[in-house]
């Protein structure tokens, strides 16, 4: 159903690989600048949102404020249901940040899928015809991207009758040395400089997560939050041990598309804060607004207590009246509450 688009993408690749005298490694940079800026609406959309919710967060500090010390669940229900109210009212929801990253995920696992596979993509090799090379090498156990490295060392004819397609690989070594292997068997055996590429990537994730929260925080107004300050730390270490993990057992193309992708968005997110910048709010700046929240809050106590007090038309207690009102009577009134009867009244 998705092979015109894989093979599209696959045709693009290696037209981008083309340019550079049929090497795969700097197509590859020119592949993740593209889609980094076929991507730009939705990094400016979450831009965007960390604007608004930046705007925002001085205020929702002074709820927090409010409930400061009070930890039982009565208090935090009622803390996140003021802050809901506002977010609402002011026209934020915490998950439009969310959309755009939903709708890349499959976007970005497409891209994987055909850096990992150059024979199916870029040669245009049927799975069938994989498998017969592949057995053809003795090679049954490894991917597409690890056998392009196994196709380039073979020196026999077995593999004359797909000569034509073969012919649109790329070249997958830099500085002489093959990058269609994984890492970690440069490690074990046959060491070489590309053993260093994983440390690479895990390092430029780990610097795109700080250099992005450092370009886009708020020291007035940054949470102080125990749990939340916690899971910021262990995405800190997450993140980059996957990526480390990950490039490792991948072919050493798959970690190096990760170094373009992480420094391509340390970049892009360095221009967003220059250009879009978030509002910044000193320690001064929360001391007045809890001050003029202090103020208001006062001014509508003393509003409400000078308000005119309006009395029922109906007499229903003693507390209804400032002072009780005087009845006045006839003397046949009096004559009836006084319980004495009168011949001439019948």
């Amino acid at each position: 159903m998705l092979d015109w688009l894989y093979e599209f993408i696959g045709t693009m690749l290696s037209w981008f690989s083309s340019l550079f005298g049929g090497k795969y490694v700097f197509g590859l940079l020119l592949y993740a600048l593209v889609f980094k800026l076929l991507f730009l609406p939705f990094s400016i959309k979450q831009q965007k949102n960390q604007i608004k919710m930046a705007q925002l967060t001085p205020k929702i500090e002074l709820i927090k404020a409010k409930y400061r010390g009070r930890t039982d669940q009565v208090t935090m229900q009622k803390q996140q249901q003021e802050i809901m109210e506002l977010q609402q009212k002011e026209g934020y929801s915490p998950f439009s940040g969310c959309l755009p990253l939903l709708l890349q995920l499959p976007i970005i696992t497409f891209l994987y899928k055909i850096i990992r596979g150059p024979l199916s993509y870029i040669c245009g090799l049927s799975a069938d015809e994989i498998t017969a090379i592949k057995n053809v090498l003795g090679s049954t156990q490894i991917d597409e991207i690890q056998l392009v490295g196994e196709i380039n060392r073979y020196t026999g004819t077995g593999l004359a009758e797909y000569a034509d397609k073969l012919a649109k690989l790329p070249d997958l070594t830099l500085f002489g040395t093959e990058l269609a292997g994984t890492p970690w068997d440069s490690l074990t055996s046959n060491f070489s400089w590309i053993v260093i590429i994983p440390i690479i990537a895990a390092a430029l994730t780990w610097l795109s997560m700080f250099l992005t929260r450092k370009w886009n925080a708020n020291p007035a107004t940054q949470t102080q939050d125990a749990q939340a300050n916690a899971s910021m730390k262990m995405m800190d270490l997450m993140m980059p041990a996957m990526t480390l993990f990950m490039a490792y057992g991948f072919s050493s193309m798959m970690g190096i598309y990760w170094i373009y992708q992480s420094a391509l968005g340390i970049l892009q997110s360095f221009i967003l804060a220059k250009a879009m910048p978030l509002p910044k709010y000193s320690e001064e700046d929360l001391k007045e607004m809890k001050k003029a929240q202090k103020e208001a809050e006062k001014a509508a106590r003393s509003a409400a207590k000078n308000a005119p007090k309006y009395r029922s038309l109906h007499y229903i207690d003693d507390e209804d009246y400032d002072s009780l009102p005087e009845l006045q009577s006839d003397g046949k009134d009096d004559k009836k509450n006084s319980g004495s009867l009168d011949i001439n009244d019948i």
